[in-house]
């Protein structure tokens, strides 16, 4: 046996750098972010109440997603 059979095999064609799981991450997480408050003001917008109530609970939750985005980092960096 040679030494290139018991190294470990990589997958792909070899000439790709490796994929970089933080930054895959934060792109989900802000493109959730975005799709959903965009979604969710329009909800509230549908339903009846003002656009500035809209905004404000956008905002109540787009705190929760950003302390909720530095908790995930954190674990996926330890």
């Amino acid at each position: 046996m040679t030494a290139t059979q018991n190294g470990p095999q990589l997958s792909g064609s070899g000439d790709e750098p490796p994929r970089n799981k933080k930054h895959d991450a934060q792109i989900a997480i802000l493109s959730a972010i975005i799709g959903g408050g965009s979604a969710g003001i329009l909800r509230r917008t549908m339903e009846g109440v003002s656009y500035y109530e809209a905004m404000a609970t956008a905002g109540g939750a787009f705190i929760a997603l950003v302390i909720m985005i530095f908790v995930v980092l954190t674990y996926i960096r330890s």
